[in-house]
């Protein structure tokens, strides 16, 4: 069993008489962490075949069982009976009863009463284990196979994986009827694989799926909707140079690209540069969740073809880069700076040490730039 330190517990400081919807994708270890910190609590767990349709078929028992009564009351994927969520509502106005619910599809929770929760839900992120989560950290290891839990200590993680992405499309996708042509679907999925860190371009991958671009707009709102991955988007609040407004994804774990296509990264190549990007920026919005003080994330990409791969909280620009280190890449953040004051220029890589360039320009390694998040003052 995976034990969460320091970072996530940070995030978890639940008090008392407070409701907590704590999300997070399939398999990240959501259940773990309910049975160990609330092992004393009322728990419903929705997975055991016979609770999951006694509830279904009669949601009202949880009032009836529980209203009377004081205390926290787990329930454990609630997305799997939503409706459960107006007699949540109901006992969260009317009883003593304060309730912890995770879920990993925010689709079928928003398709009843959770709007009508919010401001009484606080909403907690679960994401896979971080670097500092992980003992022994192997990048490269990372980069190829990702954090989920049950992959990281996997003696087989290439099946597992595809086992993941499997379940994941017979059961979130087939079996709810979400889209009607799986096929297509897939052939989709593929393609978010190949685009991923990218900018997004609806009508070139509509191309290459035989499909309408409004449909790849609609499947990429699906794997947000399930968690599956993530938005980043273009900081737009630029004087001197047009800005491109289309937004970059990142799936939410390192290794569904390489599951999806199949591929195996080596060093030095381009498919690698892309995956070291993905995983600090899947750190960085770890840390996001985790209580840093980190509100806001974009990349910039001027019309004229400068990019700078990560801005956060509008003063902090960073670029990633596994190669070399010159002088010479450093010119997209000094344009940005140009734009928006900077208080800080990053390019982060493998090098062993922090050094500054003559113009401003840090480098750092890779472990000083997570070591540096939690540091980041909020928006200027």
């Amino acid at each position: 069993m995976i034990k969460r330190p320091v970072m996530l517990e940070r995030s978890l400081k639940l008090h008392q008489g407070k409701n907590y919807l704590l999300l997070g994708p399939r398999r990240v270890g959501k259940t773990t962490y309910l049975r160990t910190h609330f092992a004393d609590c009322e728990t419903i767990d929705l997975l055991k075949r016979d609770v999951f349709f006694e509830y279904r078929t009669s949601p009202h028992l949880l009032r009836e069982r529980y209203a009377d009564g004081e205390g926290t009351i787990v329930i454990d994927e609630i997305q799997l009976i939503p409706d459960l969520l107006y007699e949540i509502h109901w006992m969260i106005e009317n009883t003593n009863r304060t309730f912890v619910l995770s879920g990993s599809s925010a689709r079928k929770l928003r398709r009843t009463g959770l709007t009508n929760l919010a401001g009484r839900l606080a909403s907690v992120h679960m994401v896979p284990l971080t670097h500092a989560e992980i003992p022994d950290f192997d990048l490269h290891r990372q980069l190829q196979f990702g954090s989920l839990p049950p992959i990281l200590f996997s003696d087989n993680p290439t099946d597992d994986l595809k086992n993941y992405c499997g379940e994941y499309l017979k059961e979130e996708i087939q079996s709810e009827g979400i889209v009607r042509n799986l096929p297509s679907f897939t052939r989709f999925l593929e393609s978010a694989a190949l685009a991923n860190t990218e900018m997004i371009s609806y009508t070139s991958q509509a191309r290459d799926c035989g499909v309408a671009a409004k449909t790849i707009k609609a499947y990429y709102q699906i794997i947000i909707d399930t968690l599956l991955g993530y938005m980043l988007e273009a900081f737009t609040k630029t004087q001197k140079r047009r800005a491109i407004t289309a937004p970059k994804f990142y799936f939410f774990d390192c290794a569904l690209p390489n599951t999806i296509l199949e591929r195996t990264l080596s060093p030095k190549t381009p498919e690698f540069g892309k995956a070291f990007e993905h995983f600090l920026i899947l750190e960085t919005i770890a840390a996001m969740h985790y209580g840093s003080r980190i509100s806001k994330l974009h990349y910039w990409r001027s019309a004229s073809g400068f990019e700078v791969d990560l801005i956060i909280n509008e003063h902090t620009a960073v670029e990633f880069k596994t190669g070399s280190i010159h002088i010479q890449d450093t010119r997209p953040l000094m344009t940005l700076n140009e734009e928006i004051p900077l208080k800080n220029k990053w390019i982060v890589g493998l090098e062993s040490k922090t050094r500054s360039l003559e113009n401003g320009v840090l480098v750092l390694p890779w472990q000083e730039f997570l070591s540096r998040l939690n540091q980041i003052d909020c928006v200027r």
